[in-house]
Order: structure tokens, then sequence, then C-alpha cells
């Protein structure tokens, strides 16, 4: 594996009931760098989320995630990444800091820092309270901060931004940069916000179909002539077709 690639597949391919969901998806996502993930409903990005994860074993090809293979390494790929995948679920009558604690005990962390995650995605002054008592946005805070509360070197986050307001998504792109720039991580990270990926992310992905069809920055796409959301309209809408994909 190249040592500067956090995360690579080949030709991974997963079937569901004699269908193809994922057809011979190849990424390759840097060290240290932002990769948005970026397709319609039902193309197939939680589904590479939970491969990457060894959530699911693929029916062929192969995905290496930070140096171990997700098939056979997939308890040390849990330890060393940190994930939110599709609606987060807490034990609702306990705080958000004994949530943590649990997931810590969980993961048999020792270096996590619960105080430094609260106050990293803006719940330290509410952390007593019961989860029961949080509103969406705030569920996804406490989401995200157990996805980092054990100091990862990976984020693989499915839609972070569902539920926050304006400010909540300003705050959550700045941690991002912020994890990737200081503290060196790499994230992975879908969202249907197409300016947030485009303001946030180093790379860009393109799942059409179970395939990822292309790789790109958003400085590429901008020298293209084009804005994110015509991209997006035109490339999951099968245009593109004499252009180089991946």
């Amino acid at each position: 594996m190249n040592n500067s690639l956090a995360v690579t597949t080949t030709q991974l391919t997963k079937v569901f009931s004699g269908k193809e969901i994922i057809r011979g998806c190849n990424i390759s996502v840097q060290k240290e760098t932002i990769y948005g993930f970026l397709g319609k409903n039902g193309a197939g990005k939680t589904t590479v989320f939970k491969l990457l994860l060894g959530l699911l074993s693929p029916t062929s090809g192969k995905a290496t995630v930070l140096g171990l293979d997700s098939v056979k390494d997939n308890i040390d790929i849990l330890r060393k990444t940190g994930s939110l995948i599709e609606t987060p679920i807490f034990y609702e009558h306990i705080s958000a800091r004994e949530n943590l604690k649990l997931h810590l005990n969980y993961m048999k962390a020792t270096n996590g820092n619960i105080e430094e995650a609260l106050k990293m995605v803006g719940l330290s002054d509410i952390s007593e309270q019961p989860v029961s008592t949080f509103s969406i946005g705030m569920r996804q805070r406490l989401a995200i901060a157990r996805a980092l509360v054990h100091k990862p070197e990976l984020l693989i986050l499915d839609e972070p931004m569902n539920g926050l307001d304006p400010m909540g998504i300003k705050e959550m792109r700045e941690l991002f940069s912020y994890l990737v720039k200081h503290e060196k991580y790499t994230i992975l990270l879908s969202s249907h916000i197409l300016s947030e990926i485009e303001k946030i992310s180093d790379s860009i992905g393109f799942i059409v179909d179970g395939k990822v069809v292309e790789e790109i920055t958003p400085e590429d796409i901008k020298i293209k002539h084009h804005t994110i959301e015509d991209y997006f309209m035109k490339i999951t809408n099968g245009g593109f077709k004499n252009e180089k994909t991946y």
C-alpha cells in the first residue's frame, strides 16, 4: 500500500439479494486530508463506509484502511477510526459525559479526553444533561464527539452536518479543518450540503450507482468552469462520459 494513503479500495463490490449495490469501486484517500464523498440518495455512500469499517464484508475486491485489511483486521480498524454512520444511538437516560465514558470503556481506550471532545463540539455547558433532553443538532454534536473522543487517526462521517443550524455547520467545518491541519487526522465524509463539501474538501469522490466515477479537487471543478452543484448534477446524471474517470 502507498504509505501516503489512509484509505484505498480495489474493485470493491457488494451484492445484496443478487443485486450489485457497490460495483468495482476504487477510492484513494490521502493521509491528513479531507475527502468529500458525494452521490445521490441510494448511490452507495453508506454501504462503502460500512465496508471500510468492516461492518460489512465485500462480495469481491478489497478495502485497506490505515494499512489494515477491512475483513481480516476490522477490530483494529474500529479502534483506529471514529465513525458516524446513519442515525446515532445513545443511552437516553444518562448524560453526554457518561455516554462518552461508556464509549471509551467499550473501545478499551486509555488516551481519550472526554472534556476536550465535549469542548470541541460545543457541549461542555450541557454535558451533564440527559441525552433525552437533547435536540437533533445537539445529538449530532455528541455523535461527532463520540467519533473523536478516543483520538482516532481517521474519521468516517456519514452526513455529519445533519440537524445542525448554520452556526453549527460553520463550527464543525472549522473543527474538521483544525483536526486535519493541527492534529494530523484524516477525514472521509459525505454530505448533501454541496457548498460545505466544496469549502472543506481537499478532494472529492463522486459515486454513481455504486461506482466511484471520478475523484477530483474542488479547484479542478472550478477550472472546468463548473459550480459544484452543476458538476454534481451532470456527473450523477451520466454527464462527462468522455472525460477521464477512475
